[in-house]
């Protein structure tokens, strides 16, 4: 089972993404500020962070700059979760910054989410049993 962190402060989005990872068998918390995303991401060291790019207080690629410097959180894989907004100078830092992929959260579906996950999960189950 896969352990999912979700830092976002949409309430809608959190509340649909919490119950789509909980059908799949994923044990997920919530929080609604990268403060407090950081660190439960220290704490727990998830085996995914999906992370909204655009909160209030501190902004999503700046929560994935201290991630990325944190040694056992690295291993996370990170999920940004993205709007129609997106520059693709902020694409590029984000990448740079080690971000192992993006969802759009305007136009895709919570199930969407599950596909996504599909893909990452058995690296991250690999990653953990090693």
């Amino acid at each position: 089972m896969a352990t999912v962190l979700l830092i976002s402060a949409d309430p809608v989005l959190a509340r649909a993404y919490r119950a789509h990872l909980a059908t799949a068998g994923c044990e997920t918390a919530v929080c609604t500020s990268g403060h407090a995303g950081l660190a439960k991401a220290h704490a727990w060291s998830p085996d995914v962070i999906l992370l909204d790019l655009v909160m209030p207080g501190m902004h999503g690629l700046d929560v994935l700059k201290a991630l990325r410097d944190v040694p056992w959180v690295v291993k996370s894989h990170v999920i940004m979760l993205v709007d129609h907004t997106l520059t693709p100078d902020t694409l590029h830092e984000c990448l740079f910054w080690g971000a192992d992929s993006f969802l759009r959260k305007d136009t895709g579906l919570a199930g969407d989410l599950l596909d996504h996950l599909a893909k990452i999960v058995p690296r991250a189950d690999a990653a953990t049993a090693s």
